[in-house]
C-alpha cells in the first residue's frame, strides 16, 4: 500500500520537497544559532516569550527552541491560558486549541507544546503539499502543479509553512474548501471553509467563491454552460437549497467566534486592534502611499526594515496583479477569492507598521502560484523567480531564528 502511494506522483513530489526543506530548515535555524547565539536574558520587548520557559539547551535546544518566535508565542499562551490576555484575542481559536490537544497527549509542558504546535502546522504542510499538487494538476497540468508547488514552498516566507504558525492549516482548509466547491461537494467545502475561518479571520471571504460555485452549477444545471457574471445570476440564489447554508459556513465561524469574544467579556477586535496591534481601519490601500512615502521620500514608518518593508510592497503589487489575471486566466471563483481576500488585508492601515506581514499573507494566495506555475514554463521567467527566493529565503528565515523581524 505505501509503494501505490509513494508511485503517486503529487505524493512523491510534495513529500520529497517537504523532507528537504524541513531538513534544511532545521539545519539552518542550528547554524544562525551558533553563528548568532540568541541572549539568554529575558526581554520581553526585543525577544517576547510570553511566559513560555525559553529552550535553549539540549536537542530542544537546538530542534524547537528557535521556532519560539513572535506570534507563535501567542498560540502557545492561547493554548496554555486561553484568552486570558486580551491582546491574544485577535487569533481565532482553532489551531491553540489544536495545540492544546497535543501537547497534553505529549505530557503538556513547555516543550510538549512547541513539539505540538510544529507537528501540527509540518502535518499541515505535507498534506497541503500534496493536495495543491494534486489540485494544480487537473486544473492546469502536472508540469505547472509542481512548479506552483517549488513557488510556494521557497517563496521567501514559505518557511513559515514549517513554522510554529497558522500557515500551513490554513492554506489547507482553505484549498481544500474552495477544491470540494469546485466539485459541487458543498457540505464538505463549508465545513473546510468553517475551519478555516476557525484559523484565521479572513477565512470567512470563502463565503464569496463557494456562493459563485453554487450560482455556477445552478446555472449549468439550467443549462446554461456559460459562466456569465456573479452578480447576473444572483436570482437563483433564492431558490431554498440545503447548499447555500452550507457555503455560509465559514462566515458563521467568524460569527460565533464573535459570540464567544463577546461571552469571554473581551472588547470588540477593532479596539484590540487599535491597542495592542497598532491597526485601525481606513480607505483600502492607504498603507501602500505610507510604504511609498518611507521608501521614496524619507517617511518614518517601519524605516528601519527596509528591506522587509520593499518587499512587502512588492507582494502587493504582485497580489494585485495576480488578482486580475486569475479573473481573466483561472476563473472568477479564483479571482473572487483573491479579490476578497487582497480587499480585507488591505483595509487596516497603521501610521508605524504599514504592510505589516503582507509577504507572509501571500502564502495564501494560492491562486497567485498557480499563476506563477502556469508562467514559469518560460526558463527566463522561472529563473527571475527561482532565485531571488532562494536568496530571500536564507535571509528571512535567518533573520527570523535570530529573532529578528520578518512577517
Amino acid at each position: 500500500m505505501i509503494k501505490s502511494w509513494l508511485r503517486d506522483t503529487a505524493v512523491s513530489r510534495a513529500l520529497l520537497i517537504f523532507i528537504i526543506l524541513r531538513l534544511f530548515f532545521s539545519g539552518w535555524a542550528i547554524l544562525m544559532n551558533l553563528i548568532s547565539p540568541v541572549p539568554t536574558t529575558p526581554d520581553e520587548t526585543l525577544r517576547p516569550y510570553l511566559g513560555e520557559p525559553q529552550l535553549s539547551e539540549g536537542a530542544a535546544g537546538l530542534l524547537l527552541g528557535p521556532w519560539q518566535r513572535f506570534d507563535t508565542q501567542h498560540y502557545l499562551r492561547i493554548a496554555r491560558q486561553g484568552y486570558a490576555n486580551e491582546a491574544d484575542s485577535v487569533f481565532p481559536p482553532l489551531y491553540p486549541w489544536l495545540v492544546r490537544g497535543v501537547s497534553t497527549l505529549l505530557g503538556g509542558s513547555a516543550t510538549a507544546r512547541i513539539a505540538a504546535a510544529l507537528l501540527i502546522s509540518n502535518l499541515a504542510t505535507l498534506g497541503l503539499f500534496i493536495a495543491l499538487h494534486k489540485f494544480v494538476t487537473a486544473e492546469l497540468g502536472a508540469e505547472s502543479a509542481t512548479r506552483t508547488l517549488i513557488y510556494l514552498a521557497l517563496f521567501p516566507t514559505g518557511f513559515f509553512l514549517f513554522s510554529a504558525y497558522t500557515e500551513s492549516l490554513f492554506l489547507l482548509l482553505a484549498l481544500g474548501s474552495f477544491w470540494a466547491g469546485r466539485n459541487g461537494r458543498f457540505w464538505l467545502a463549508g465545513t473546510l471553509g468553517f475551519l478555516a475561518a476557525s484559523t484565521r479571520l479572513t477565512g470567512w471571504v470563502l463565503v464569496i467563491p463557494l456562493l459563485y460555485e453554487e450560482v455556477r452549477r445552478k446555472r449549468e444545471e439550467g443549462g446554461e454552460k456559460k459562466e456569465g457574471s456573479f452578480f447576473s445570476s444572483l436570482p437563483a440564489l433564492f431558490a431554498p437549497r440545503s447548499s447555500l447554508l452550507a457555503a455560509a459556513l465559514p462566515g458563521i465561524a467568524l460569527v460565533l467566534f464573535m459570540v464567544y469574544r463577546w461571552w469571554l467579556g473581551l472588547p470588540p477586535l477593532n479596539v484590540i486592534y487599535e491597542q495592542y496591534w497598532y491597526q485601525t481601519t481606513s480607505l483600502p490601500g492607504r498603507d501602500v502611499f505610507t510604504a511609498v512615502s518611507t521608501l521614496c521620500c524619507g517617511g518614518a514608518a517601519r524605516s528601519n526594515e527596509p528591506i522587509q518593508l520593499t518587499f512587502d510592497l512588492l507582494c502587493t503589487l504582485l497580489l494585485l496583479g495576480t488578482t486580475y489575471a486569475a479573473f481573466r486566466r483561472l476563473g472568477a471563483a479564483y479571482g473572487l477569492y483573491s479579490l476578497m481576500l487582497l480587499f480585507f488585508m488591505l483595509l487596516p492601515t497603521s501610521p508605524v507598521k504599514p504592510l505589516y506581514s503582507f509577504s507572509r499573507y501571500t502564502l495564501a494566495f494560492f491562486p497567485t502560484f498557480m499563476l506563477l506555475g502556469l508562467w514559469g514554463k518560460r526558463p527566463l521567467l522561472n529563473r527571475l523567480i527561482l532565485y531571488p527566493s532562494l536568496a530571500l529565503t536564507l535571509f528571512f528565515s535567518g533573520q527570523f531564528v535570530i529573532w529578528g523581524w520578518v512577517a
